[in-house]
């Protein structure tokens, strides 16, 4: 019994030592496949978030350079929403940045009450940054075309997305199409309005319609053209039409514009409000982030306790009874050889 208490208590020593690697809300997103674009001057990317405990102190935001000059980046944390008032600030200079695709921290003065509180964070850059957010859309995500090396010029672009085989290639791999993101060039936020039209690829019916913007830049990342849920997807043959504003383009290559498509659903926590363009909430949508709050051992044993419920009260009973059996079998002394 002494040897499982000793083995018991070195096992929370090493559970508490452990506790700096238990965010308080994080997006996990891997492979990291669609990214948000430079921040546009004037049009700070962010996103909103629940805290679960007191001493709020430090966001990381994912980030990948896409070249050009790094710029500072601006932080700054809003209580209750979007517009509410600026509790928090901080700074990242140009040369701290990450050369390589790496989270970038900003740290600020704990927040002793940010228990039970909504907050919305903004990043902003004097210039176009030479780095991107990374963004996870909700949604089951399938590389329809790889980013491509070449920019496809509007005012119309239309493309197909092939059938089932034996064509060489099948663009559609599941059911429940909702959104399309395309690689987007450049588009400017006083454009106008970018428009995607689908039609069913053999009647060549109009099933679908969605817009982006105006108001909503995009500096080298992923549109996403978000319509309501189309179901029979799976080998189908669907053909698209594009519509940019004056001055916007696509990326693609010889095959045409990059695509990726997401089908279904995808269930995020309550705790996670969505991503934000210049203050606009964009549903469906977050930046890829992770927030920081107390590093007391009680906040670590209040999250196990709040995210695994009874699952983690059994689960230290069974380990609890698995070291007193270890301990037993251990304990027994070996007997001499005949």
């Amino acid at each position: 019994m002494l040897r499982a208490l000793l083995v018991s208590a070195v096992a929370a020593f090493a559970l508490l030592a452990w506790r700096e690697r238990v965010p308080d809300v994080e997006i996990r997103y891997a492979p990291r496949t669609t990214q948000a674009g430079r921040i546009f001057p004037g049009f700070a990317l962010g996103s909103g978030f629940a805290c679960e405990n007191d001493g709020l102190h430090a966001v990381d935001v994912a980030f990948a350079p896409i070249g050009g000059d790094p710029q500072p980046l601006e932080f700054e944390l809003r209580q209750g929403a979007p517009d509410g008032p600026v509790v928090r600030s901080a700074r990242v200079e140009a040369a701290a940045i990450p050369a390589s695709d790496d989270w970038v921290r900003f740290e600020f003065e704990p927040l002793t009450s940010s228990a039970g509180q909504r907050f919305w964070f903004s990043v902003a850059a004097p210039e176009r940054t030479a780095h991107t957010p990374w963004t996870r859309y909700r949604g089951i995500p399938y590389v329809v075309r790889q980013w491509g090396d070449r920019a496809i010029d509007g005012p119309v672009i239309e493309g197909e997305l092939l059938p089932a085989p034996p064509r060489p290639r099948t663009d559609l791999h599941h059911a429940d199409l909702h959104t399309l993101a395309f690689a987007m060039n450049y588009m400017h936020p006083q454009a106008g309005e970018a428009r995607l039209v689908l039609f069913d690829g053999v009647s060549g019916e109009e099933l679908r319609r969605a817009t982006i913007g105006p108001g909503l830049p995009c500096d080298t990342g992923w549109a996403f053209f978000r319509f309501e849920k189309l179901g029979p997807t799976r080998w189908r043959s669907l053909k698209y039409r594009v519509e940019l504003p004056t001055g916007a383009s696509l990326i693609g290559n010889a095959d045409g514009p990059s695509i990726v498509a997401f089908h279904g659903g995808s269930q995020v926590p309550e705790e996670v409000l969505g991503l934000t363009c210049g203050g606009q909430v964009l549903e469906q949508r977050d930046l890829v982030f992770r927030a920081w709050s107390s590093n007391e051992g009680s906040a670590l044993l209040a999250r196990l306790s709040t995210r695994g419920g009874r699952t983690i009260l059994f689960a230290a009973i069974l380990w609890f009874l698995a070291l007193l059996v270890a301990a037993r079998l251990l304990g027994r002394p070996q007997e001499a050889d005949a």
